[in-house]
């Protein structure tokens, strides 16, 4: 008899569940019990166009000093959902000393060319690529949606030498054709997994 109860009173809970599916949306709950509403995006011209997708929380840059603090915060963030959970262990303290720096270094060069109220249009891409591709981030124009400096990382096979990491980026001031390298990261004779893994 328990048994009965106890799976007439789950396919109860389970009916009341579906039956009352999407009744009541979180936007809804939002408005009605914290007072605020859910920002709109269908106006944002990023979503939809690229890989490029607003944060959550818009950031105000002023200074070259704030857009740099945003941008290295984000570097970091976007570098390391890169590596995945398989290969940011195993070079995450190369990556600190020897390639953080240079991606710092590179963003203080390429924001000091750039007027302040203009810094207030650069934002950071969202999605670094997966698989075996090389993109870690771009910096973007929000208003023309055009990319001005690429951070990517490349695996390296010299033979005989094992696999590498190589760390290096471009610019829109040369069209993207130069290839800047920061650093590379030496991983071991076995193929690494791929990114986002």
């Amino acid at each position: 008899m328990k048994n009965w109860s106890s799976i007439l009173k789950k396919s109860l809970v389970v009916g009341l569940s579906v039956l009352s599916f999407g009744i009541i949306s979180p936007s809804q709950y939002q408005e009605w019990y914290e007072g605020s509403t859910v920002k709109e995006t269908k106006n944002n011209p990023v979503i939809g166009q690229t890989d490029y997708v607003s944060s959550e929380s818009p950031v105000t840059v002023f200074s070259q000093s704030d857009f740099l603090s945003y941008a290295m915060l984000r570097a970091e963030e976007q570098s390391f959902e890169k590596f995945g959970s398989r290969i940011g262990p195993h070079i995450k303290d190369e990556f600190y000393t020897s390639v953080l720096p240079n991606i710092e270094s590179a963003l203080q060069e390429f924001s000091s060319d750039v007027p302040e109220e203009k810094l207030l249009n650069m934002a950071i891409s969202e999605k670094p690529s997966g698989g075996l591709s090389e993109k870690i981030f771009h910096v973007y124009d929000r208003e023309t949606n055009e990319d001005l400096i690429r951070f990517h990382v490349r695996r390296e096979n010299p033979p005989g030498e094992g696999h590498w990491f190589e760390f290096h980026y471009h610019t829109y001031k040369d069209n993207f054709d130069a290839h800047h390298s920061m650093a590379r990261i030496y991983w071991s004779q076995n193929t690494p997994p791929k990114w986002i893994s």
